[in-house]
C-alpha cells in the first residue's frame, strides 16, 4: 500500500528570560531595546518599569540644590533648608544674588559660590567667607607693642642708660642719636631686682580701629591696604598680608618685621591726612594721605569647588590655579605661616578653562576637557599635583560628576566615564555617542547603586533633554522621562527638579512614607525592541510569539509590530485591573524576516519572558 506525502513540520520553542537594557547601537539584540522610557533594570533579569516618584512641593526659580543634615535649595535670592530631623523649616530671603551656585559641605556648614557665602544648617544663620573694613572718614591708629598687645611710652632715649633708674623705669637705646627713633633702637625696662635693664621686643603692631573685632578673628590672615606707615618710615611691610594673633575690643595685633628711621612712635591716620608721634610725644609729623586704611580677609574667586580631608579645595580658571583653605576654616585661604594647618595654592601647566572638581578616593581631583589633576598629600609640605591626559569632563558638565560605590562618573566629550583611581574608561559605548555631545547643561545623581545622568542639548526645534539611569552593578542603561534639571543625592534619597516642583525619586524612602499624597499614578511608558530574527537560520521563520507581563496596578498595555522596518501594526493589547495579576499576550506574526516589538502603555508592569515558536520555513517530504 503507498501512503500520501504529508509534510513534516518541525517546530522549536526558544524563551529570553534575561532582559538587557537601553542599546542604542547597530548590535541591539532582541533581549535589548533601542529605545525606550520609564523602564528600569532594578528587577533583573526582568524587565520593570521604574518607581513612580512622589511629588513633594511647588519650588520655582531653583539655582543650586545640595544635602547636608538636610535639604538646601537656593530659590533665586532666597535660601530654604529643610532639616532631616524633621524640624522647622529655616528660610533666609535675599542671601545671596540670583545665579547659578556652587555648593559644597565642610563641618555643618553649606559653602555657596560665588557669593562666597556659608549657611549654617546647625543655627540657620548665612555668614560671609570674606570681611572687609574700611575707614571711611574714621581714625585709625598703628603703634608697636609686645607679644602681649602692650604698647609703652619713654621718658627718655641717648646711647647710654641712666645712672640711677628706678624700678620699672622705661628708656630708648639708642645707637644713632641724630635718628633716635629708628628700630636699630632698643626699648628696655629697669628691674630693682636683676638690678639689670632687659630689653623689650616690639615685633608687633598694634591696629586700632572700631569695630573690627567683629569682623576679623584670631590667627586670621588680613590684607592690610593704604597705611601711611612707609611713608611715616614706621614699618615697610605692614600693607600686605598679616596674621592676627590676637583680637580685641576695637584692636587687632598682627605681626610685622619692625623697620624704618621712625619705628619707636605712634601713627594715627585719619581721613585727609597722617599724624605721627614720637614714643615721648615730643616730636610729631604729618603725612599726606593717598588712600584709605583697609583690612580685608580675602577669599579667591573659584569656579569650582569640593571638600577633602576637611578642606575646601576650588579652581579658577581666571588664574590656572588650585586653592586649598586653611584646615577646618574655610575663612581662611592665604594663610602661610608655615605650619601644617597653613592654606595652599599651585599653578597649574595645562591650558584651557577648568571644567569641573570632585573628591574620590581620598584625592582632590580637577578636571579640565583633556586633562585630569590629582592632588593628595597630608598637610601643604608634602602636597603633590599629578596630571593626566585623559578624556576629562565636558564643557557644561562639572555637574555631572557623581561619587557612586567608590567610582566617580562623569560626562566627557566622548561619553559616560568611570574613574576608580586609574584611568578613566567608558560605560557609554551602548548609547548613541552623538546624543551626548556638545552639552548646554550635565547634571549626575546617585541612588542604589544607579547613576541618574540630565543632559540637555541645543536641537533644531528646540532643547532636547534626556534623563539616562546606569545600573553600575548590571552594566545596564535606561531612559526615564525628564524630571532632572537639578538633582541632589543623600545616600538614601534622590531629589529631582522638574523646573516646577520638586520630586522625591523613591517615596517609600520618605519620612511620611505611607502617604500617597503627590505620588504618580498614571506612568506611561514605552519600549522599542531590537530586531528579532536576526539570529535564526534561513529556513526557519518565527510562527508565534508570546509574552508573559505582571501587572503591578491597574495598567494598560498596547503591543505593536514592525515587519521587515515596515510601519507599526497593533497586534495586541491588555487592560488589567486590580491588585498584581499576570498576563499572557500571544500573537502570530505574518511572514516576515526581522520584526521589532514596541510596548506602550501606563501603569506599573514587568516583562518576564519572551516565548518564540519557530517553524520551518517549508515542510520535509516522508516516504
Amino acid at each position: 500500500m503507498v501512503l500520501a506525502n504529508r509534510t513534516k513540520l518541525a517546530n522549536s520553542r526558544s524563551l529570553v528570560r534575561v532582559f538587557g537594557g537601553l542599546n542604542e547601537t547597530y548590535a541591539c539584540s532582541e533581549a535589548e531595546y533601542s529605545a525606550g522610557l520609564n523602564f528600569s533594570a532594578r528587577d533583573f533579569p526582568a524587565l520593570s518599569t521604574r518607581k513612580p516618584r512622589r511629588k513633594l512641593r511647588a519650588l520655582t526659580g531653583l539655582n543650586g540644590m545640595y544635602h547636608l543634615n538636610g535639604l538646601l535649595t537656593v530659590c533665586g535670592r532666597d535660601l530654604v533648608y529643610t532639616p532631616d530631623s524633621g524640624g522647622d523649616t529655616v528660610t533666609c530671603t535675599d542671601a545671596v544674588a540670583d545665579s547659578r551656585k556652587a555648593l559644597v559641605g565642610i563641618g555643618t556648614k553649606i559653602l555657596i559660590f560665588p557669593d562666597k557665602t556659608a549657611f549654617d544648617t546647625a543655627d540657620g544663620s548665612v555668614q560671609p567667607l570674606g570681611a572687609a573694613w574700611q575707614a571711611d572718614g574714621q581714625s585709625v591708629q598703628f603703634a608697636p607693642c609686645d607679644a602681649e598687645g602692650k604698647t609703652y611710652e619713654v621718658s627718655g632715649y641717648g646711647k647710654e642708660e641712666p645712672e640711677d633708674p628706678a624700678d620699672g623705669q622705661l628708656f630708648l637705646k639708642v645707637e644713632d642719636e641724630a635718628h633716635p627713633w629708628s628700630s636699630t633702637g632698643t626699648l628696655e625696662v629697669y628691674s630693682t631686682v636683676s638690678g639689670s635693664w632687659t630689653a623689650i621686643p616690639l615685633e608687633y603692631c598694634r591696629i586700632t580701629a572700631a569695630g573690627a573685632q567683629e569682623l576679623f578673628a584670631q590667627w586670621d590672615t588680613v590684607t592690610v591696604a593704604g597705611t601711611a606707615a612707609k611713608q611715616a618710615g614706621m614699618w615697610e611691610e605692614l600693607d600686605g598680608d598679616l596674621v592676627v594673633y590676637d583680637v580685641e575690643e576695637n584692636a587687632l595685633r598682627v605681626r610685622v618685621t619692625p623697620g624704618g628711621d621712625c619705628f619707636y612712635g605712634t601713627l594715627v591716620q585719619g581721613a585727609d591726612s597722617a599724624l605721627w608721634t614720637s614714643l615721648d610725644g615730643s616730636e610729631t609729623r604729618s603725612i599726606p594721605l593717598e588712600s584709605t586704611v583697609r583690612m580685608e580677609r580675602r577669599v579667591p574667586d573659584l569656579d569650582y569647588i569640593t571638600e577633602c580631608d576637611n578642606r575646601v579645595w576650588g579652581c579658577s580658571s581666571k588664574e590656572n590655579v588650585i586653592y586649598a583653605c586653611r584646615l577646618g576654616d574655610p575663612t581662611n585661604w592665604f594663610s602661610y605661616r608655615g605650619i601644617a594647618a597653613d592654606s595652599y595654592a599651585v599653578t597649574v601647566g595645562s591650558d584651557g578653562a577648568f571644567t569641573g572638581a570632585a573628591t574620590c578616593m581620598g584625592y582632590a581631583l580637577f578636571f579640565k576637557e583633556n586633562t585630569l589633576h590629582k592632588l593628595y598629600g597630608s598637610k601643604p609640605s608634602d602636597f603633590q599635583l599629578t596630571s593626566l591626559h585623559c578624556r576629562g569632563v565636558a564643557k557644561n558638565a562639572a555637574r555631572s560628576l557623581c561619587v557612586l560605590n567608590e567610582t566617580l562618573y562623569y560626562l566627557s566629550p566622548d561619553g559616560v566615564m568611570a574613574w576608580d583611581g586609574s584611568i578613566p574608561t567608558k560605560v557609554s559605548g551602548v548609547l548613541d555617542a552623538g546624543r551626548l555631545a556638545n552639552v548646554q547643561q550635565a547634571v549626575g545623581g546617585a541612588l542604589d547603586g544607579r547613576y541618574y545622568l540630565h543632559v540637555s542639548r541645543a536641537e533644531a526645534g528646540g532643547d532636547r533633554a534626556r534623563l539616562l539611569v546606569y545600573d553600575t552593578e548590571r552594566s545596564l542603561w535606561s531612559e526615564e522621562d525628564v524630571c532632572s534639571y537639578e538633582m541632589a543625592s543623600t545616600g538614601g534619597q534622590l531629589y529631582l527638579w522638574d523646573g516646577q516642583a520638586l520630586w522625591a525619586a523613591d517615596p517609600s524612602r520618605e519620612r511620611d512614607w505611607q502617604s500617597t499624597d503627590g505620588v504618580e499614578e498614571a506612568l506611561h511608558f514605552e519600549l522599542t525592541t531590537g530586531d528579532i530574527g536576526l539570529d535564526g537560520a534561513e529556513d526557519r521563520y518565527l510562527s508565534r510569539l508570546t509574552l508573559r507581563l505582571d501587572a503591578g496596578c491597574a495598567s494598560t498595555v498596547e503591543v505593536a509590530a514592525s515587519y521587515d522596518g515596515g510601519p507599526w501594526e497593533t497586534v495586541a493589547s491588555l487592560c488589567a485591573q486590580g491588585s498584581r495579576r499576570s498576563y499572557d499576550l500571544p500573537f502570530v506574526p505574518r511572514r516576515h524576516g526581522t520584526l521589532r516589538l514596541r510596548l506602550r502603555g501606563t501603569g506599573q508592569i514587568t516583562l518576564r519572558s519572551m516565548a518564540k515558536t519557530l517553524a520551518a520555513a517549508k515542510g520535509g517530504i516522508t516516504e
